[in-house]
């Protein structure tokens, strides 16, 4: 008798998570339609190295954007930070690069009207990517590594202002401090996963950061500063200096979630497991992407192809941080069955073909960008731009800076990874993207809509459900009536654990095969255009 209350209970549960309401939700959707954005907030100051041999003091700036019309006024926060290769848009050789990006402003508006208050921040850029003879790797290698490094200063800056902001200035964004998001696209994404898990001097001691020549660590905090930006010091022209300013030191850098969309990590190693404070991290990633790893594997030079440094991708990044339990607060939105959930499961059984170790494709929390055909290298297709004016720009920027910048180059470059480059297919990944983060956003920070479902619950009679045979041995086969195609089945063991999932059938007749599975007792969701059923299996 208690192990049949057992399995009621579970199959009880099941039809619960699926039959909340289709009404819009704060944070999963957008429930706000105007937008207002304040640009140009300075949030604080420090040393730039574009030109090595002249160091200068910047401002670093931020643009707040606010869903209009909002009453709340303790908000989570997502600080955006945008692409570019750690240089200026345009004499980076592409099209992005800047807090102004077609992709950042999509990205913010959209988290704005789902309530979130989304910060679009720049950070300092410079190094020495053309970097050739002798000392040309070395050169590569550690500027860019010290590009991260402010990089990731000017992250927690960022963070540290705003708490400021709500200490001392009766928090003018309306912001909540204990509910922080840092995302990173591409080159941002270097940062917010490097902000989240790089917080000891230590952790840059490993043979891949040493300077092969001088055998001396890159990074140089006598120079450079801490890493959390809370350190002054003085203003050293060279290629290894430059100098650092303190700003708001007696904040703290903490966040709950770093999100990636093609950045990697310096190394797995920064994850640890069961320090407290680490923000869990969810990804989404190309899976041939050209300039970033999928997995494990060098960054490269955009404009070159020359070596600079291997990193952990991605998909690496977040099967560690799952297996250290870094990621355990977003459990909760691992059992939905919205489609992007059902994906992500499907491809976490796909192997990556030729990966050693085997490696899948998808894992909980990382969702995999597929393109076709397979081996095509493609990055970045969430961005779009009009040729027309980046013409106007180029030749503008020509002008004011005496350069010979060539938006024919620059728009052929940026076009090698987004060759069928469109706002519409932008907008696709964005929706895509946004629908993976919406649900584990609300997990990390405790929004409460975390398991949130978008599908009603459906009785087995009303799509005309034929499961035969129940009890089984082998298999079972299902049947439904010709207006109820089946488009995704999930199999459960009585723990909750996913253990089948099978998606895009779009058909009215299915045979589930045992293939191995211990006896016992089972649930099968089914997920149909306008809900969902689920039925208790037997195998024998």
């Amino acid at each position: 008798m208690k192990k049949f209350n057992t399995q009621l209970l579970l199959l009880s549960l099941f039809l619960l998570a699926a039959s909340a309401l289709t009404a819009q939700t704060r944070y999963l959707n957008q429930v706000f339609t105007g937008v207002s954005v304040q640009r140009n907030v300075v949030y604080g100051r420090n040393i730039s190295v574009l030109n090595p041999a002249a160091p200068v003091a910047q401002d670093l700036l931020f643009d707040v954007y606010t869903p209009t019309g909002d009453t709340a006024r303790n908000r989570p926060v997502v600080i955006y930070l945008h692409t570019g290769s750690f240089l200026p848009p345009l004499f980076n050789g592409q099209v992005t690069g800047s807090r102004n990006d077609s992709t950042v402003v999509e990205f913010c508006t959209r988290l704005a009207r789902m309530g979130y208050v989304a910060i679009a921040a720049t950070y300092r850029a410079g190094w020495i990517p053309t970097a050739q003879g002798a000392g040309g790797q070395n050169t590569r290698t550690g500027t860019l590594l010290r590009a991260v490094w402010r990089g990731i200063q000017d992250t927690r800056t960022a963070i540290r202002f705003l708490r400021r902001g709500v200490a001392e200035n009766s928090n003018p964004y309306g912001i909540d401090q204990t509910k922080i998001v840092v995302w990173g696209q591409g080159t941002g994404g270097y940062l917010s996963l490097a902000a989240a898990y790089l917080d000891r001097y230590a952790e840059i001691l490993l043979p891949k950061f040493i300077d092969t020549q001088t055998l001396q660590p890159y990074i140089d905090t006598t120079t450079i500063g801490n890493v959390f930006g809370t350190t002054d010091k003085p203003i050293n022209p060279g290629i290894g200096g430059g100098g650092s300013l303190a700003n708001h030191p007696e904040y703290s850098s903490d966040f709950n979630l770093a999100v990636n969309i093609g950045g990697a990590l310096g190394d797995t190693s920064w994850i640890e497991r069961n320090k407290p404070g680490q923000p869990a991290v969810i990804a989404a990633h190309f899976l041939r992407d050209p300039f970033a790893p999928f997995a494990n594997g060098p960054v490269i030079v955009p404009t070159t192809g020359d070596f600079v440094v291997n990193v952990s991708g991605s998909r690496v990044i977040v099967g560690d941080a799952n297996l250290k339990g870094v990621n355990s607060i977003l459990a909760p939105a691992n059992t939905r069955t919205d489609p992007i959930t059902l994906r992500m499961k499907a491809l976490s059984q796909v192997t990556i073909l030729g990966s050693n170790p085997p490696l899948s494709q998808g894992t909980d929390n990382f969702y995999p960008l597929i393109t076709i055909p397979l081996d095509s290298a493609r990055s970045g297709l969430w961005e779009w731009w009009d040729k027309t004016a980046l013409d106007t720009l180029v030749a503008r920027t020509n002008r004011a800076t005496g350069s010979s910048l060539n938006s024919n180059t620059i728009h052929a470059s940026s076009l090698f990874t987004n060759p069928n480059m469109s706002k519409a297919l932008a907008i696709t990944y964005i929706d895509t993207i946004l629908r993976f983060f919406a649900p584990r956003a609300c997990a990390a920070l405790g929004l409460g809509c975390a398991t949130t479902s978008v599908t009603d619950i459906l009785d087995a009679k009303s799509v005309d459900l034929v499961m035969a045979p129940n009890p089984a041995s082998e298999a079972v086969y299902f049947q439904t009536s010709s207006a109820f195609p089946i488009l995704d089945l999930q199999l459960f063991d009585v723990s909750g654990k996913l253990v089948r999932s099978n998606v895009n059938l779009k058909d009215n007749s299915y045979t589930l095969y045992r293939n191995g599975l211990p006896g016992g007792v089972y649930f099968v969701k089914l997920r149909f255009e306008k809900g969902i059923v689920t039925q208790k299996l037997i195998f024998n």
